[in-house]
C-alpha cells in the first residue's frame, strides 16, 4: 500500500495538508454523552427490567438502540469533517492515530473485561472473588481469545469502527469522486439498509447471516456510516436545513416512534412478517425511520446545548461530558453487574421503573467519574481514550470562546482549533 492517498480530483481546490481528528464539531460533540446515555440505557433494562414478560420493556428498548447507528454516525462524520480539506491521507500517521484511538482502548478493556469476568461471584462486599487458576488456564486462553476475536458484550461497536477506519481512505475517495451524486449515493445505501433488514429477518432463499456476523459487520450499517460521511461534506447546508425543519423533524421521529412500537406489539402474532417486527428484528426496515429521525433529534439537542445563548459553564460542563463519553462507554459493563449484585445482596428490588432510570444515573455518573480520573493518568489513552489531562482540569472551567462563526437560528458554534 502506497504511504499516501491522494484525495484531489479535477474539482478539487484542495490544498491543506490531512489535519486528523483535532478538529472540533462543539454541537456534534455534544451528541457523544446522549448517545452513551441512550446505549446505557438499553442495557440497564436489559439488566434490571423483566424482558421475558413486559412488552413494554421490549419497546424502549427498541427506541434506545438507535444509540448504535448514532455512534457510527457521528464518527463517520468527524472523521470525515476533519479532513474535508485534505488534499492527501498521510497512511502511516492515519493508521497510527487511529489505532491508538481505537484499537489500543479495545486491547485495554478485553483485557479488564477478560478478568473481571473471570472472577468468582460473592454474597458480599466487594461481590468478587479471585482465582488466578480461573484466569491461567488453556479454557481461559481460548475464552481471551474469543473475546478479542469478537468483543466483549458492548466492545463490538469498536470492531465496526476499526473497520470503517481501515476503508475510510478508499471510502472518502468514493465520496470525492462522485461528489455531484450524494442524493443517489444515499438512496442507494438506503435501499441497502431496506434489503438487509429484509435478508436478516430470516432464512431467504437459502441464505442465512449468523448473528454475530450481523452486528460486526461495516455492510450492516450503510446508512449511517455513508450519511455522517454525506452530512460531514455538506455540513453547513444540511446543518441549515435540520435547524429549520426542527418541528417537521420531530413530528415524523414521534410518529415512527409510534407506528415501531405498534409494530412491536403486533410481532406476537404469526401474520405479521419477521420483516416487519421492529421488536426482535433490530435491522427491520420499519425501524429505520425512527432511527434516523433520533439521530436528528440528538443533533438537535447538541445544537441546543451549544448554542452561543447558553451559559459558560453550561457549555463547558457539556465539553466535558464529550471529553468523558468514550470512557462511560467503555466502562459500562463494570457498573451494571456491580449494581446488580448490589441491589441483589442488598434484597431492595424496586419495580423496574424507578431500578432503571437509578441505574442509568448511577451507572453514568460512575463512568464520568472514573473517566475522569483515568484521562489524569499515565493510562489515560488506553483506559479513557483521551489525552492525559491536568489535575487542575478536573472541575469544568468557563471558557469565552473567541474567533468561532455563528451560523444564527441560535445553534452552536464550531470549535475548529486544536485541543
Amino acid at each position: 500500500m502506497a504511504s499516501e492517498v491522494s484525495l484531489s480530483t479535477p474539482e478539487d481546490a484542495l490544498t491543506q495538508p490531512a489535519t486528523g481528528t483535532r478538529k472540533r464539531l462543539d454541537h456534534i460533540d455534544a451528541m457523544r454523552p446522549v448517545k452513551q446515555a441512550a446505549v446505557i440505557s438499553t442495557h440497564t433494562l436489559i439488566f434490571f427490567a423483566p424482558l421475558a414478560t413486559s412488552s413494554a420493556v421490549v419497546g424502549l428498548i427498541m427506541l434506545t438502540r438507535f444509540s448504535r447507528d448514532a455512534f457510527l454516525f457521528v464518527s463517520a462524520c468527524m472523521l470525515t469533517y476533519s479532513y474535508n480539506n485534505a488534499k492527501k491521507v498521510e497512511l502511516v500517521s492515519y493508521f497510527k492515530r487511529r489505532f491508538i484511538s481505537v484499537g489500543v482502548p479495545y486491547l485495554a478493556w478485553t483485557v479488564i473485561y477478560f478478568f473481571y469476568t473471570s472472577v468468582t461471584n460473592t454474597k458480599v462486599l466487594p461481590f468478587y472473588s479471585f482465582h488466578k487458576t480461573d484466569v491461567w488456564s488453556g479454557a481461559a486462553l481460548k475464552y481471551f481469545l474469543h473475546l478479542l476475536e469478537t468483543g466483549y458484550y458492548h466492545l463490538y461497536y469498536l470492531m465496526v469502527i476499526m473497520e470503517f477506519y481501515v476503508l475510510f481512505p478508499l471510502l472518502i475517495m468514493f465520496i470525492r469522486r462522485f461528489a455531484r451524486w450524494h442524493a443517489q449515493l444515499m438512496i442507494v445505501v438506503v435501499l441497502w439498509q431496506i434489503a438487509f433488514g429484509v435478508l436478516v429477518s430470516g432464512p431467504h432463499f437459502g441464505v442465512s447471516i449468523p448473528g454475530i456476523l450481523q452486528t460486526r459487520l461495516i455492510t450492516s450499517y450503510p446508512v449511517y456510516i455513508i450519511g455522517g460521511m454525506i452530512v460531514a461534506v455538506h455540513l453547513d447546508a444540511i446543518h441549515e436545513w435540520i435547524c429549520t425543519h426542527a418541528r417537521p423533524i420531530y413530528i415524523f421521529t414521534f410518529l415512527s416512534a409510534v407506528g415501531a412500537e405498534v409494530l412491536s406489539y403486533l410481532g406476537r402474532y404469526p401474520w405479521l412478517p419477521r420483516y416487519l417486527r421492529t421488536g426482535i428484528n433490530i435491522y427491520s426496515p420499519t425501524i429505520l425511520p425512527f432511527n434516523i429521525g433520533a439521530i436528528l433529534c440528538v443533533y438537535l439537542l447538541g445544537v441546543y446545548l451549544t448554542a452561543p445563548r447558553r451559559s459558560l459553564r453550561t457549555r463547558a460542563v457539556v465539553r466535558s461530558g464529550s471529553d468523558n463519553s468514550y470512557g462511560v462507554y467503555l466502562s459500562q459493563m463494570l457498573w451494571i453487574p456491580f449494581l446488580l449484585r448490589l441491589r441483589n445482596a442488598s434484597g431492595l428490588h424496586l419495580p423496574w421503573m424507578v431500578a432503571v432510570p437509578i441505574a442509568l444515573l448511577l451507572v453514568y455518573f460512575m463512568g464520568y467519574f472514573f473517566t475522569a480520573l483515568v484521562a489524569r493518568t499515565p493510562l489515560a489513552k488506553a483506559v479513557a481514550g483521551r489525552s492525559r489531562q491536568s489535575w487542575r482540569s478536573l472541575i469544568p472551567a468557563r471558557r469565552q470562546p473567541t474567533g468561532l462563526p455563528d451560523y444564527g437560528k441560535g445553534d452552536g458554534p464550531m470549535d475548529l482549533s486544536p485541543d
